[in-house]
Order: structure tokens, then C-alpha cells, then sequence
């Protein structure tokens, strides 16, 4: 028998779902006495009640065999289907059609509830389920005579946990008997922690089922783990559990690279607890505000970590609105809108969507394009899955449209820090808006958003989306997550190098000043940029790579190098190949970065030309390239920092300082779980100095939301109009003229009439000649321009909130057009004319050192946007800069990197430059003996300044090493110069 504490928390929770939740108390002459465990008189019982009509009907054919027919067929539709499929869909026997139970109605009709309350919940604790064993199951749960849950109790203080249960009751039992194979549900519960499983293949088929890190009773006088006997075994969450959230993932057959076959089984997925929580607790809300007020008008937010499930939370989320009604039928909502921010909706969202394939072919649509999306709207699609950038694609034909703006919608984001900044979400919400007419004084009212609803989800919240969408409804944090076992812990350890430089002028520098920030910013990506200390890094990454990485996850473990431009990108890619290929290395590297013009050779450089992925690789996108075996180290320029998912990715390598939430985000990218995968396999390396940047912005966003709602300072928006006003460049009229005539051209441009525009042109020529006269230096002017980006940025967030006078939206239209034009964007900005003249005196990289993070509590911190203007920047002049980067950065000369002093020296040297010269057309002299020659030349330079160790280092002399990638370098420059 059970322990008394173990008996009492059983009693304690069986008393609960007989008295609070009205389940029936199965009595022994009711339990099933058949091999499927299955109460046929309580099925039996249920279709007779529910459909008299269709039971009649086949009781015509077969009189009092009717009931054994339907028996029949339900146990030998079981050898092929999971009974909680059949229980969704229904069985059909000798041709007619029966519902084994009655879903928890979408409209609240008394028949409908009528029918619902039939379903027959009952339970049996201590369950002896086999003649041939005194085994017994703690509590086994059925639903119309159906076995739908199995649950297994322990008691903590009697010494046994829910890895207990698991192992114990679960686990070492005959699960080939149909007790353990029929039911969709498998619970493995102590006092105070909860596990489940859909099957019982293995003890990893058990996941977490905790409502919080640590688990406490909602309610005075009841265990921790009440949500899982007073929620999750609710009648009405078993209903739509059957209805919405259980999930059927077919059988998959995949062919490996060498040819086998290989059959993944077919498996139920069911939602982890928050997933349930937040979903429900939407539909709620939504629900009866609707029902009270018959408008929506709300807007929530959800903070749930990555490795939450996100996208099968909003699928379900979606379901659950669609499924809205009123007490006397009206439907809550036409449309449900997926809105992600990605501009490619990726694999995993597909995949998870495709899921939901039981809401019907036309319920959940995806829009690959902006034809998509309009035809998905126009046909009034119930589910549309999209990205928020299509809005902008389509925005003038959805304007068109009156009948949109009646449309009842909820939007439902995705990384709403993302998506919710800026005019492209003001775009999207002016789609579906009522805008109320002018009032007496020609203001225009606030935005009427009473037929939306919002809800976005983030996994690291902003002081803007708190502001915006108010304090998250529901968290479920990246500590959680971790404990779970759902996500590594990336942030544990950091290995930190610290990148020294120092910088020299080539010519003599103005003593104009620059804002201290942006210079320092400058320098230092000339300092990021240099290939010396490139090549020394790469051959760092390669080495701590061999060594930490390629045995990784059984040896598939991957790395990305985050770059610090896509310059930098391409010479860490370059370099990296060549090391690879000088070593015969059986792996690979790619490069991801946005196309670009390279400054200095005028080439435009491609993704997919110098990735080959037009040809070699027969036109795959690049991360479906970077998940085969060949490629292990993907270098990334501004891309990929967010929203890629590759498992294997174990080690990243960031050249590029990263803070707050973006660091956040970017090093989360190496938190994917995979079989293979251990906490072990994380490597973080950084060459900024930023590792603590890196853990102040984890432990920040650690626990969940670090910010709390605050509605932003409406006056904000008035006072940067005031200031931009007060310069006196351009009068009222001046400013309505010019948003009158640029409406004009945008309007005839999509006619395709370009005389608009044209006129236009000139207008912009006489307003840019304005501007420089009135404001003649050059650091005055981007004064002027930033003051307008600072209106337009505060403008697409304020007026989210209020409604503003007509001059605020029209100016908006000047300040966005004029902040383009009155700058010559084809120049080269000054600074970057006088960065010419400097360059790389001297380089060092400190030695690793390994940073753990020590977490501290991190105080909630107030939303909304910052009051007052922003601070006025301290100035320097590129001299005074320099000589602070010297004092910050002390390099002696046995650390200092001296790889280009001596390529240069050598590419300059006669006879070095002479045997290249004489054979530079035979590519095997130049690979071979030209290499060799100026390798023994390279190596005498560092005996020259006593750098003995250097000559000892792998790093240098090893295959594919320094001194290797030192040779390419002077012989190239050998070359260039020639062809130059």
C-alpha cells in the first residue's frame, strides 16, 4: 500500500475531482472487464443520449447487436489510429457516423451545453489493470467509458519524486498492455513537481508540466502542484485537449546521405503548461470582454522564452479566438492574423503549422507572397499567417477597401520588439482601423482600435513594447526554460579576449570635433577591419575550434562568426577558407551578409555568387546549405543574429560588441536543444571585451520582463516639433506645400505618371539649397536630419497611443522625406574622408581568460520612452581620440601582433619582390618555392626582434597557420601592385 503522505495527497486530489470538478467515482461492478479497458455501458450510454437518431438508425439494421457493432469497429479502428484521434473525428460503423464524445461548444446554445454535459468523466484510483499482476495504477481517468489519462502519485516526504513514478510505475510495468498504449496521457506527479508523456517509449519521452521554476498553490490549503488537479483536469481543458491541442505527427520516412532509409514513428504532441495557460487565459479575456462590452479594442503581451514552443502557442492561440462566440452566437472574430517578422516564413514555422491540419484546409493560410495575402483577405480567410512587411507591399489596395476596415481581426506577433517599432506596424494597424472624423477644432480623433486585438509575444521585452502593449499577461522565462531542459544555458561561461589597438594618422587631420561616440565607433572598425589581426583571430577560431568544437554533438557541431562589418565578413571568410584548405580539412565555412560594394576595389560582392549557391549548390537558401555534414563555421555580417534556428550551432565567436537585448538574442542563437547536444558543447568566445555586457543582458531578461508598463509622454512629440520648428529653415507654409505635393507625386507614381515627381524633384533641389544656406556646416545639418529621424521614430510610436493634432501627422510625412533629401546620401561623409588618412600602427590580443557569470537581482526597471531631450554628446577631435584609444589600450611589443609591419616590410624587399616578379606567371613557383622563400624570410623577421616563442607557437608555424597566411599576403601584394 501506499505511504500515509503519499495516500493522503491521492485522497486529497480524487476528493478534488469528484467535489470540484463533479467527476463520476467509478464503483467496482463498473469497471471495464475487457482487454481495452474501455466501460462500454458508459459509451454505449453516451451515444444513445447525445444521437438517439443515428443509433436508432443502425439499430434498425442489426436490433440488439447495434451496441456490439459499435464496439466492434471502435477496437479495430484502435490497431490503426490513437484513440484520441478517433474520439476528435468520430467512427463510422456499418456506414453510419458516431461522435464518441461532445466538444465544449464555441456558441453558448442551451442544446449545445446540453449536449456537452452529457460527456461522462469519471476515475478510479488504486486501478488493478491485469489479472496476471498485483500492479496497480494510482488514478486512471476516463471519459465516456474511454481511458484517456494514467496518473502516477508520490509523495516527496515519503522519499520518492516524480523521476520516481517515472521509473518505478511508468516505466518497469507491462506497457504492452493497451492501459499504457490507448490513453493520450501519462502523468507523473509528486507534491510538488509534474512531468508527462504522450507515449512511453523512454523516460525522455517525460516532459516538464510545471506552471512555474518553482511551484505554489494558488489557493490557501492546497499542494503545489494544484494547477495540474484543479486546471489541467478540468472537464472543460480535457475537452479541448481533444478538440484543439492535441496534435497527431504522422509517421515521416527520411533517406540518409548514404542512401538508408530510415522510419521516424508517428507521435501525439501535447502543450506544455504555459502553452495551455497563455492560450486559454487569451481566449478568456478576449472572451468576455466580448461578451460584456461586443467590441475588442485590447492589447496583450507575452514574454515567453526561447525554446517555449512559440509557434504551436500562437497556432493554438489562433484556434482558440477563431473558436470565440457570444452567449447568443456572434462570432468574435473574422480574421486571425499570424504576423512574424521574418521576411522569409522559415521551415519550423511551416512545419509546426502544417500541424494543424485537422481545423481544415482553408482554416490556416499561409501568404507567401502580397498577392497571397490580398487574395487570403479578400476571401475573408479565417487564419492568415504572413509577415508584417507584406503590409507595406499591398497597403494602397487594402485602403481601398471599406469592408477591411469593418473586419473584427486579432493580430497575433511575433517578437513584437521586432515587429512593433516603427511605421510599418502604424501601417499595418491603419489597415483595419476606423479613423473617427475631424472633431470642432480639426484635430484628428485617436485611433479607434475597437475591432482588434493585439498580442504579441517576445522573448526579451522593450521599454517600448511594455509601453505599447502593457505588462506581459503571462511569462514563462528563460530560466525556466533552462531548468526544463528546453534550451542550454548559454550564458554560463564566456572565454574573453580583449582586442588592443593602436592607431596612427598618415596625414596631418583637421581640428574639427566629432561626437565622441561615433569617432570611437569609426576607429574601431578600422582596428576590426585590419587583415593582420583578422588573420591572427582566424587562426584562433580554427585552433579553439578543432580543439572545443568539431567533436562536438558526436561531431557535428557547428560555429558562427558574428563580424563586425561585412568587410570584416568577408576577409574572416576568405581567411578561414584558406587556413582550411592549406589543412585539408574535411569541413567547410560559409559567409552570410546582405550584398554589398566593396569601398576599395568597386566589386559588388554576393551571397549567392561567393557562397556558390546558384551553381554548386543548385539554388539553396544559405542555412539550408549550412545544415549539411561539409559545412561547419558559418560567418555572419548582420544577419542571422535573430530568428535562425540551427540545433547543431554549439560555439560562436563574436568580433562585434553586442549589449542589451540584441546580445540577447544573438548569443541565444547556440541554445537550441539537440539529441546530441550537452551543456558541455557551448562555447562563447569573444574578442570585445563585451562579456559583461553579454551577462548583465541575460541576467536583465533572465527571470522574465525587466521593465513595467508606463504610457510614453505625448508632450515629447511636441517638443521635438518645437525644436526642429524654432531653427526657422521652413515656414507652415513652406512644410504644407511641399506634404501636399509629395502625396501628389506618391499617388500619380502608382498611376505610373512621372510628371509629379519630377516637379518634385525640383522642389527637393530648392528645399536642400534652403537648408544649406540656413545651416552652412556640415555637423549642423545632421543636427537638423537627426532631429528629424528622432520626430518620425517618436511619431510612429506616440501616435499608437493618442490622438495628435493634423499638423503632427502631416509633418511626419515632411520630416520622412525631408531627412532623406537634405543630405546628399551619393558623398562620403567627412569623417569617413579624414578615416582615410588612418590606419593600424600596432595590434594586440590579450590572452583568453574565462568569465563565469555570477547573476545578481536585477530590480524591475520603469517603460515608455525616456522624458526630456536627449543629452548633447561630448566632441573630440580625431587627434584627441587616438591618443585616449593609446592610453586605454597600452601594448608592449612582445604582445603587440606585428603581422602587417613585416608583410609590408617584405612585399617591399627587392629580392623577395624580384623572384615573385620574374615568375609570376607560373602559379605552381608561387604556391611552392616562392611560398617557402618567403615563409624562411618571415621567420628571420621574428628572430630579427627576439620573438622566439613565436617561431614555437602552432598558431604561427603550423600547418595553415600565420606564417602560411603571412606568405599569401606578400606575394598578393606583389601581384596587386603589378596589376595596379
Amino acid at each position: 500500500m501506499p505511504s500515509n503522505k503519499e495516500t493522503l495527497f491521492q485522497d486529497h486530489i480524487c476528493s478534488f475531482l469528484e467535489n470540484e470538478h463533479d467527476y463520476h467515482v467509478l464503483e467496482k461492478h463498473e469497471l471495464p472487464d475487457n482487454a481495452e479497458h474501455i466501460i462500454e455501458d458508459h459509451l454505449i450510454e453516451f451515444i444513445q443520449s447525445t444521437q438517439p437518431n443515428t443509433f436508432s438508425k443502425l439499430k434498425e439494421d442489426y436490433g440488439a447487436d447495434a451496441a456490439n457493432e459499435i464496439l466492434t469497429a471502435l477496437k479495430n479502428e484502435l490497431e490503426k489510429t490513437p484513440l484520441w484521434l478517433l474520439m476528435r473525428n468520430g467512427i463510422t460503423v456499418r456506414g453510419v457516423h458516431f461522435k464518441l464524445y461532445k466538444p465544449y461548444p464555441r456558441t453558448g446554445t442551451e442544446s449545445q451545453f446540453g449536449a456537452y454535459h452529457k460527456n461522462k468523466f469519471s476515475f478510479k484510483k488504486e486501478y488493478y489493470f491485469s489479472p496476471l499482476s498485483t500492479h496497480r495504477i494510482d488514478l486512471v481517468i476516463w471519459l465516456n467509458g474511454l481511458p484517456i489519462i494514467v496518473i502516477e502519485i508520490k509523495h516527496e516526504d515519503e522519499g520518492q519524486n516524480v523521476e520516481d513514478a517515472i521509473h518505478e510505475s511508468f516505466l518497469k510495468r507491462d506497457l504492452e498492455n493497451p492501459i499504457y498504449t490507448l490513453p493520450f496521457l501519462f502523468v507523473a506527479l509528486s507534491n510538488t513537481e509534474a512531468k508527462v508523456a504522450t507515449n512511453l517509449r523512454s523516460h525522455n519521452s517525460f516532459l516538464w508540466f510545471n506552471a512555474a521554476l518553482v511551484n505554489k498553490a494558488e489557493t490557501e490549503g492546497e499542494y503545489p502542484v494544484e494547477h495540474v488537479y484543479r486546471h489541467a483536469l478540468s472537464k472543460q481543458n480535457i475537452a479541448k485537449y481533444v478538440e484543439h491541442y492535441l496534435l497527431f505527427v504522422p509517421q515521416e520516412e527520411e533517406q540518409t546521405a548514404s542512401g538508408v532509409k530510415v522510419v521516424k514513428d508517428s507521435f501525439t504532441i501535447f502543450p506544455r503548461y504555459h502553452q495551455i495557460r497563455a492560450s486559454k487565459k487569451i481566449a478568456d479575456l478576449v472572451g468576455a470582454h466580448f461578451e460584456e462590452k461586443r467590441q475588442l479594442g485590447k492589447k496583450y503581451l507575452i514574454n515567453h522564452s526561447a525554446g517555449s514552443g512559440k509557434t504551436l502557442t500562437i497556432a493554438w492561440m489562433s484556434d482558440l479566438l477563431d473558436s470565440l462566440y457570444t452567449s447568443d452566437g456572434e462570432k468574435a472574430f473574422d480574421n486571425i492574423i499570424i504576423l512574424t517578422d521574418r521576411k522569409a516564413l522559415d521551415k519550423n514555422v511551416r512545419d509546426d503549422l502544417e500541424l494543424f491540419s485537422h481545423l481544415g484546409e482553408t482554416k490556416i493560410n499561409i501568404a507567401e507572397k502580397s498577392k497571397d495575402l490580398a487574395r487570403h483577405l479578400d476571401n475573408n480567410r479565417d487564419i492568415v499567417v504572413s509577415t508584417i512587411h507584406k503590409f507595406s507591399y499591398i497597403q494602397d489596395e487594402l485602403k481601398k477597401s471599406d469592408e477591411l476596415k469593418n473586419r473584427k481581426v486579432a493580430f497575433l506577433i511575433d517578437e513584437a520588439h521586432r515587429s512593433q517599432d516603427g511605421k510599418l506596424a502604424l501601417a499595418m494597424l491603419d489597415q483595419f482601423t476606423n479613423t473617427n472624423d475631424e472633431d470642432e477644432e480639426g484635430d484628428l480623433k485617436k485611433l479607434d482600435i475597437s475591432n482588434q486585438v493585439y498580442v504579441a509575444f517576445t522573448a526579451t521585452t522593450t521599454a517600448k513594447t511594455v509601453s505599447f502593449f502593457g505588462n506581459p499577461i503571462d511569462t514563462y522565462s528563460e530560466e525556466e526554460a533552462i531548468a526544463e531542459g528546453y534550451i542550454l544555458d548559454v550564458a554560463q561561461s564566456i572565454i574573453s579576449y580583449k582586442t588592443l589597438y593602436h592607431l596612427r594618422p598618415t596625414a596631418i587631420l583637421p581640428e574639427k570635433t566629432f561626437p565622441e561616440g561615433v569617432l570611437a565607433q569609426a576607429l574601431q572598425r578600422i582596428a576590426f577591419e585590419d587583415e593582420s589581426i583578422i588573420q591572427y583571430k582566424s587562426e584562433v577560431i580554427i585552433q579553439l575550434f578543432e580543439e572545443e568544437v568539431k567533436d562536438a554533438i558526436e561531431g557535428k557541431g557547428k560555429a558562427m562568426v558574428v563580424a563586425n562589418s561585412r568587410k570584416a565578413g568577408l576577409l574572416y571568410y576568405q581567411t578561414i577558407k584558406a587556413i582550411l584548405e592549406e589543412r585539408d580539412a574535411d569541413y567547410d565555412v560559409l559567409y552570410a551578409f546582405s550584398d554589398f560594394t566593396d569601398e576599395e576595389t568597386g566589386e559588388f560582392i554576393e551571397e549567392e555568387k561567393l557562397n556558390k549557391l546558384d551553381t554548386k549548390h543548385k539554388g539553396k537558401v544559405i542555412e539550408d546549405v549550412f545544415d549539411t555534414d561539409t559545412y561547419r563555421i558559418l560567418v555572419v555580417a548582420n544577419k542571422f543574429q535573430t530568428g535562425f534556428d540551427q540545433p547543431l550551432l554549439s560555439a560562436m565567436f563574436l568580433d562585434k560588441p553586442v549589449k542589451g537585448a540584441n546580445a540577447v538574442q544573438t548569443v541565444s542563437r547556440l541554445n537550441r536543444n539537440h539529441a546530441d547536444k550537452e551543456q558541455t558543447d557551448i562555447l562563447v568566445v569573444d574578442f570585445t571585451n563585451s562579456a559583461d555586457d553579454i551577462f548583465d543582458a541575460f541576467n536583465k531578461h533572465r527571470k522574465g520582463s525587466p521593465y513595467k508598463e508606463r504610457e510614453p509622454d505625448k508632450e515629447l512629440l511636441n517638443t521635438v516639433y518645437a525644436d526642429i520648428k524654432a531653427y526657422g529653415i521652413f515656414d507652415a507654409d513652406e512644410i504644407s506645400s511641399y506634404v501636399d505635393q509629395y502625396l501628389e507625386a506618391e499617388r500619380e507614381a502608382r498611376k505610373r505618371n512621372s510628371e509629379a515627381d519630377a516637379l518634385l524633384s525640383n522642389v527637393n533641389q530648392q528645399y536642400r539649397e534652403k537648408f544649406r544656406k540656413a545651416l552652412p556646416d556640415i555637423e549642423a545639418q545632421k543636427v537638423f536630419v537627426s532631429l528629424l529621424s528622432r520626430y518620425t521614430k517618436l511619431y510612429y510610436f506616440i501616435a499608437k497611443f493618442f490622438e495628435l493634432e493634423e499638423k503632427l501627422h502631416r509633418f511626419v510625412v515632411f520630416a520622412e522625406a525631408m531627412k532623406m533629401v537634405l543630405l546628399n546620401r551619393g558623398k562620403i561623409s567627412e569623417l569617413k574622408q579624414y578615416l582615410k588618412d588612418v590606419e593600424l600602427e600596432k595590434g594586440a590580443l590579450t590572452n583568453k581568460q574565462e568569465k563565469v557569470n555570477e547573476p545578481a537581482g536585477i530590480p524591475q526597471r520603469p517603460g515608455g520612452l525616456r522624458n526630456g531631450n536627449p543629452t548633447v554628446p561630448t566632441r573630440s577631435t580625431i587627434e584627441e581620440m587616438l591618443d585616449s584609444i593609446r592610453e586605454k589600450y597600452q601594448i608592449n611589443d612582445k604582445e603587440a601582433i606585428i603581422i602587417k609591419d613585416i608583410c609590408e616590410k617584405l612585399s617591399k624587399r627587392y629580392d623577395v619582390v624580384n623572384s615573385i616578379e620574374e615568375n609570376i606567371h607560373s602559379e605552381l613557383y608561387l604556391k611552392t618555392r616562392a611560398a617557402r622563400k618567403v615563409k624562411r624570410e618571415i621567420k628571420n623577421e621574428y628572430i630579427s626582434r627576439e620573438m622566439f616563442k613565436i617561431l614555437e607557437n602552432p598558431l604561427y608555424n603550423g600547418r595553415g597557420g600565420i606564417f602560411s597566411l603571412m606568405s599569401n599576403t606578400v606575394i598578393n601584394n606583389v601581384k596587386m601592385r603589378m596589376v595596379g
